[in-house]
C-alpha cells in the first residue's frame, strides 16, 4: 500500500503544481491518466475542443438568448466558441498534434486558425490538459467571440455592450467520448460565463426578447424546455435544433 501512495503522489504531484483546477474539476482525472498514458489510448488519436460559452438569461425570465452556428446548418447554441491559442507552434508540434482539417474535424480557416480544436496522440492528453489549466498561451474568457457574434453583427447594441461584466460559474469535461461524426475519440471542455448585465443591457435585452423571430438575424430567445428537448419551435413546428451544449446553461450535463 505504501508504495502505491508513492507511485501516486509522484504521479499527482506535478499534476497538481501546474493544473490543479483540472485536477479538482474532473474526479475521473486518475483514470483518465491511466487510460491514455498506460492504456489503449496512448497510441490513439485524440481530438480536443475546448471552448468558451455565455449565459445570457434574458431579465425576470426563464429564457435564453442563442446564436446560429456559422458552420452547422440551422442550428441554435450559446454565443461563444473555441478559445484561441497564443503560444507559437513549437509546444504544440512537441505534442504531434494535427488541427482540425474537413476530414476528422470541422477543418480550419483564416478566421478559425489558432482554436483550440485539434488531434494529439493520447499519450499527450495530459500535458494537454495541464497547459490548459495553467492558463499560459491562450485565451482566457470569450469576450472575442461575444463581440462578434452579438456586437459586430448587430444584435446587441455597441454603445450598450462594448463593456460588460460576467462571471465564471461552470467548467465542463467530457472525456474519450466516441464521436460519430468525427470518428475518434473526443475530449471535450466547456467554460460557462454568465453575462451581468447593467440596467441598461438589461433593458437592451428585454425588449430584445419582444422582437418576433426572423431566422435571417441570427439569433432566437428560447426556453428551458426548448433547451431540455434541444429544438426551437415556432407555431408548433421546430423550426432549428439546438446543440447539445446549451444544456450547459440549465445546470444539466450532455
Amino acid at each position: 500500500m505504501n508504495a502505491l501512495i508513492t507511485v501516486l503522489s509522484a504521479i499527482i504531484k506535478p499534476i497538481l503544481s501546474n493544473g490543479v483546477k483540472i485536477v479538482w474539476e474532473n474526479r475521473n482525472f486518475l483514470s483518465l491518466y491511466f487510460k491514455t498514458m498506460y492504456g489503449k489510448y496512448r497510441d490513439k488519436d485524440i481530438r480536443f475542443s475546448i471552448s468558451g460559452l455565455y449565459k445570457i438569461q434574458i431579465p425576470g425570465t426563464n429564457k435564453y438568448l442563442l446564436v446560429f452556428n456559422r458552420r452547422i446548418a440551422n442550428q441554435l447554441q450559446p454565443v461563444g466558441g473555441a478559445y484561441k491559442r497564443f503560444e507559437d507552434e513549437n509546444l504544440f508540434n512537441k505534442w504531434s498534434y494535427k488541427p482540425d482539417n474537413a476530414r476528422n474535424g470541422l477543418d480550419v480557416d483564416e478566421k478559425s486558425y489558432g482554436d483550440l480544436r485539434f488531434m494529439v496522440k493520447g499519450k499527450n492528453v495530459i500535458s494537454v490538459l495541464t497547459w490548459f489549466a495553467s492558463e499560459m498561451g491562450r485565451e482566457l474568457d470569450p469576450r472575442r467571440e461575444f463581440k462578434e457574434e452579438l456586437v459586430d453583427s448587430g444584435i446587441l447594441n455597441y454603445a450598450n455592450f462594448n463593456h460588460f461584466n460576467q462571471k465564471k460559474i461552470r467548467r465542463f469535461s467530457k472525456n474519450l467520448s466516441w464521436s460519430d461524426h468525427f470518428t475518434c475519440f473526443e475530449i471535450l471542455v466547456f467554460e460557462v460565463y454568465e453575462l451581468i448585465p447593467n440596467d441598461t443591457q438589461k433593458n437592451e435585452l428585454i425588449e430584445l426578447a419582444k422582437k418576433p423571430y426572423d431566422r435571417a438575424k441570427g439569433y432566437a430567445i428560447v426556453s428551458c424546455d426548448d433547451i431540455e428537448q434541444l429544438r426551437f419551435m415556432q407555431d408548433g413546428i421546430q423550426v432549428a435544433r439546438i446543440g447539445q451544449h446549451s444544456k450547459l446553461l440549465i445546470n444539466k450535463s450532455f
